[in-house]
């Protein structure tokens, strides 16, 4: 018997968080003039380089890194989170694997006489923030043999299938798990132990 949406997320409710949390003691209105300042140096330096050190590059040149450095007030700040290396080592072997995989799955699908179908939707509740780690969780969905997101509303993801016989639900926890490890995140449940 299937749960409901709803009652997934009753019985789920691991929630992820950023992996480490970083109390900065500074005062907020002087963290932007930092960053500025950082930022002005950096893109300074890397336009004396590009350039040449030629005085008459400054005349574009210092609108250019004012700009640029300017954009720490405009942008908002960084996101919970980060690329982890070894996340991101992992998550490209595994990307590399799942695309043989459902290659080969379609592949067998088109050949074999009586193309075992079974196609229909379901509906997963994604445990990931917004942004960056749930557009790739999305984008990532249609590597699995046979899936392909469809829809998007809240958390709850609705994901079209070839054959709705297959374990969606542990495939998507598994890339659940390795989109959270490539951004830096960990569930509640970790985080406490």
């Amino acid at each position: 018997m299937h749960q409901t949406v709803s009652e997934e997320r009753q019985a789920d409710t691991t929630r992820l968080v950023p992996a480490r949390a970083v109390t900065v003691q500074t005062a907020r209105s002087s963290l932007p003039w930092r960053q500025f300042l950082a930022k002005f140096i950096f893109l300074a330096l890397l336009w004396a380089v590009l350039t040449d050190f030629r005085l008459d590059a400054l005349i574009f040149g210092i609108p250019a890194v004012l700009l640029g450095a300017g954009l720490v007030f405009i942008l908002p700040a960084r996101p919970g989170w980060w690329l982890s290396l070894r996340g991101f080592v992992e998550f490209a072997l595994w990307f590399a694997g799942q695309s043989i995989r459902g290659a080969v799955d379609v592949a067998w699908r088109a050949f074999t006489p009586t193309m075992p179908l079974d196609p229909g939707f379901r509906s997963f509740a994604s445990a990931l923030p917004d942004g960056a780690p749930r557009i790739l969780f999305l984008n990532a969905i249609t590597l699995l043999p046979g899936t392909l997101s469809a829809e998007l509303s809240g958390d709850e993801v609705v994901v079209h299938m070839l054959d709705t016989s297959a374990d969606l639900d542990a495939d998507l926890r598994r890339l659940e798990r390795r989109v959270s490890a490539l951004f830096g995140l960990t569930s509640d449940e970790e985080v406490s132990e």
